[in-house]
Formats: structure tokens, sequence, C-alpha cells
């Protein structure tokens, strides 16, 4: 098939054809990270027609590049963020329970160098009297957990914190100035793009819903919004009742675009190292470590698939593009990791991937790292029309920000709220048994297996599409990265809208969390990708080359 004969995947033609039907859509949704996707969910299930529309590809911003921690943010009590840290908590407790197949428990070890030293500090910035961060101290931490685990207690989801004072029950290699370890549990995403996906198909699937990535548009004085489709050349002009901004770090650069000025946003870009050290990962046994930097700063490190991620960087940054990751924050980030455990060298040739992000905070003066983590609304008017920007938010707390921005939404529309979002299982949840999977769809038992624990319920549906072929056309593993499949690459490239090769495999396959990914398995997942695209060599070399370049895929 030519270069200049593309067929359309199903699912994108699905959105378009739906977009086309909706010229006057109540809501039109800027930005397909998870809170403009949260925000979808939610108007969906209560009735709002709506269409979303990304410029780029869904969860391409810091929805994509966080610690992937559903977490009530002890380190925010400090700063007496209370209201923050009781959603927080009790967000992570419903993850917990309503997408158990992609958030799990996370032990968190704690490593104390003193019992009370830096306490006054701590105090002095509860009080709001200084604003420098402490180190922990076991009187401290101790006493901000008691307060933590009671944010945490409706729909309490984890085991309470422990306190370790003899040095033989220590994970092994810790200084020798540790005196106590302190561990508590918080919740980690095992797959947070996954998540949003599956949000994606539950919004999309109901009627007056579209939405669209690498999708160009344009507006008029009148509100008219002219929606292009480069790729595919097509175009349709929709006139929303209310515009929603959910677009990050570019929210005051979309809301110029709209002829707004604002300054809504700080942004502040975070890093991560994805290592891969078999050493470490076993020292880690299945654990997060939290742990003070040397300066009174907290880095963390935690296991992710089959590699090591560690962050954060906090740089301010001015162009909500920048996914620059410069050489003082990886010297930062290894050299406080280092720190860690005494018998255990890291370094460059250790590192399989980076990340990079930049979280939209609400713009303020000072300290970027003593910044407010929280989400707020703001509202404008554009010729009659509101305009609503989300600043701020975080993973853990997108539902309970889209339910918040919905209710807005709904009192404008003179609509009442019909369905909650609280307490609903996401469409992955309840997944079948591996050997029920693998007799319906034919499959391996290990191969079931392996698509629940990376989709949960819907492993039987990419099960069912991956058994229906045979003969000739069966399925079978990739050469170059086994865990995958051909069938699977194409349905993920079919039914999740992945238009280049970095949509696949950072957004779609998790592949770079494996630490194993190679430029030849870029190039074989690149042949699948074009041939269910239609594309030709000249798109293959292409894209493995961009791919293979970007320290965020492979880092060479």
């Amino acid at each position: 098939m030519k270069e200049s004969d593309p067929v359309d995947p199903s699912f994108r033609q699905s959105a378009w054809a739906k977009l086309t039907q909706l010229d006057s859509p109540e809501v039109l949704i800027l930005g397909g990270g998870v809170n403009g996707i949260g925000l979808l969910r939610d108007l969906s299930l209560n009735g709002v027609s709506a269409v979303l529309l990304e410029t780029g590809d869904f969860a391409a911003g810091a929805s994509s590049a966080s610690s992937r921690m559903a977490h009530g943010g002890l380190r925010y009590l400090e700063g007496r963020e209370f209201k923050l840290v009781a959603e927080s908590a009790r967000e992570r407790n419903m993850l917990l329970h309503d997408a158990a197949h992609l958030v799990k428990p996370l032990e968190t070890v704690v490593p104390v160098k003193a019992w009370i030293r830096g306490l006054p500090q701590t105090i002095l910035r509860f009080v709001g009297l200084s604003h420098k961060a402490a180190p922990f101290s076991v009187a401290a931490l101790k006493c901000g957990l008691i307060v933590y685990e009671r944010f945490g207690a409706i729909r309490r989801a984890l085991p309470r914190h422990r306190v370790l004072i003899n040095r033989g029950l220590f994970p092994a290699g810790l200084p020798a100035d540790t005196r106590a370890v302190v561990s508590y549990y918080d919740g980690q995403i095992t797959g947070p793009e996954r998540l949003l996906f599956e949000m994606l198909d539950d919004a999309a699937a109901r009627p007056g819903i579209a939405a669209l990535n690498h999708i160009g548009w344009t507006v008029d004085d009148t509100g008219l919004f002219q929606v292009t489709d480069a790729a595919l050349g097509h175009t349709h002009a929709l006139r929303p009742r209310i515009i929603v901004n959910a677009t990050g770090a570019a929210i005051d650069r979309v809301n110029a675009t709209l002829g707004l000025e604002t300054r809504f946003v700080r942004g502040v870009k975070g890093a991560h190292l994805a290592l891969s050290h078999p050493q470490l990962f076993a020292r880690m046994n299945g654990r997060a470590f939290y742990f003070d930097d040397g300066r009174g700063r907290m880095v963390i490190c935690l296991p992710v698939g089959e590699i090591i991620l560690v962050g954060t960087t906090e740089v301010e940054v001015h162009d909500p593009a920048d996914h620059s990751v410069a050489e003082t924050e990886i010297s930062y980030l290894l050299t406080a990791l280092n720190s860690l455990f005494g018998d255990i060298h890291i370094d460059r040739s250790h590192i399989a991937a980076v990340t990079s992000g930049i979280r939209p905070l609400q713009a303020s003066d000072g300290n970027a790292t003593q910044a407010a983590r929280d989400h707020a609304l703001r509202r404008n008017d554009r010729g009659g029309i509101p305009v609503l920007s989300l600043v701020g938010g975080k993973w853990t707390t997108f539902r309970a920000f889209a339910e918040q921005t919905a209710d807005a939404i709904l009192a404008h529309l003179g609509k009442a709220r019909s369905q909650s979002t609280a307490g609903r299982a996401y469409p992955g949840a309840n997944p079948p048994e591996a050997a029920v999977l693998a007799r319906d769809a034919g499959l391996s038992v290990e191969r079931a297996a392996v698509l629940i624990g990376r989709y949960g319920a819907l492993g039987a549906v990419i099960g069912a599409y991956c058994g229906a072929y045979r003969g000739a056309n069966a399925d079978a593993p990739l050469q170059h990265a086994p865990d995958y499949s051909v069938r699977e690459i194409a349905w993920l490239v079919d039914q999740r809208m992945a238009s280049t090769l970095e949509d696949l495999v950072l957004r779609r396959m998790g592949v770079v969390m494996t630490g194993r990914l190679t430029r030849a398995a870029l190039q074989e997942i690149a042949a699948i990708m074009a041939q269910t695209l239609g594309r030709g060599p000249d798109w293959i070399a292409t894209h493995v080359d961009s791919c293979a370049a970007d320290p965020r895929i492979l880092w060479e």
C-alpha cells in the first residue's frame, strides 16, 4: 500500500464520524491529558454532549511523565495543605478499590537519620513561620503518618505504618548513621496511560461524545472552531457553548490563542531516570524508597515494570514543549541515589531512558518547591462563552477535579447530575481468570495471563482479537520484544489512535519500562504499525530514527 494511501484506523474513523454529528456541542475540551479525559468521562455519564481535541497525542504531557504514584501527599502536610491531603488520600483509596487491576499498594521505605533533629524547623514551617524544608526526623514522621492515615480512613485500603529501630531488620546497605526505618503505604499506578485510555473508551462509547488526537484547530471572533485532521484532509466546524482549557502547561498560551490574557500557570519541569540495575532492583524487593538527598529535599525511587524510576527534579521553564533533561538533572538524581545504599553503585551506564514532564502548577512567587500542588478552576468569558481553565492537579486527584468542573458546567447548562464517578469501577476492573480467557480465545494460559496483567478485563477483548487469526495469519510474538505480539500491536494502533511510533512505544505499550527496548525492536514494531496504517518504508525509517534519538525512549 502506498504512503499516499493511508487506511483509516477504525476507532479514529468512528471518532471523526461522531465529531461531524456535533456541530454545536455543549462543551469543547482542549487538551487530552488526565484532566481533560477525566472531565470527558464525567460529562459523558451525565448526558452532556462534548468534544475533546488534542493537538498532539493523548497523555503526551505531564500525564505520562509522573512518578506513577497514587498518593495522599505526605510531605504536603508540612505546608498545611490539609484539604489537598484529605482529597488525595480519599481519591487514592478509590483508585485502589475501583481500578485494582492498574493501581496497587506500594510499601514506601523512609530511612531516617535523626530522632528529633529537624523537628523545630518542621514545626516552624507547619505554623507558617518558615518556608525552608527540613529533613525528616522519626518524631516528625511518626506524627505526620498518624495524621496522614487518619485522612485515609475513608474506604481504607492500605496497612498502617511501622517504625523499625532494630538495625538487624533494616534493608541491607543503608548508611551507618541511619537511626530508624519507617515504612508506610501508598498506591502505585502501574499503567497510568492505560487507565487514561480506559476512561477515553468509556466516554467515547456514549452518544454525543467524540475525542480525537493529532488535530488542528482555529477559532474566529464569533466562537466558531474549524477543526482539521491534516493527515486525512478532513475539516469540520464546531460552535460550543462552553470551552474548557485542559492543556496543562500550555494553558496560558492556548488562552492567548482564544484572545484571553491570563497568567494562571507556573511550569515546573520534573525529570525521572529509568534505570536498568538488577542488583538495585533486587535490593528494593518491590518497595519504594523515599529518602533525603542530604539537603532537606526528598527523592523517591520505585520499581516500575522491570526498571527503577528515580525522581524527581524541579526546574522552572517557560516553554510548555520543553521535554529536555539537563545534565545537571541527571547528575543530581544519580548523586542522590548513590547516597541511599553504600554497597550499590549507579552510574550513567544504568540509564535505560528518561522521562520529562511539566507540572502546570498555580502561578505564584517564591521557590517552585514550595508552590501549591492543589488544583483550581478559573473562569474567563470570551464573547459570552465561558472559558474554564483547569489549573494544576495531579494524577491522584483527577477524578475529584473532573467532578468539580463537571458540576460547574452542569450548573451553567441548567442540568442536574444524574451519575457520579465516585465508586464507579473502571472498564478494566474485575478481569477473568487466565485459564478462562485462554480457553475462550484459544491462547496459552501464559499469554492470557500477560494480557490480563497488562490490561485487566480488557485483556479479554485484546485476547479475542489476537486469537481470531488462524493459519498463515495467526498471531505471533515479536522477535525483539517477545512479551508483545503482532496482533496486539495492530490492536493498539487500530483502537488506541496511535499515529506515530512515539505514540505507540511511549504511551500505549509500556515497552520502555522493560529496560530491554532496542533499535531492532523499534524497527519491528514500526513495520507492524506501518502495515496497519498503510505506510511505507520511508515512514518506518523516519519514525525509527526519531524514536532512537529520543532519550525518553532509548538512552544511548
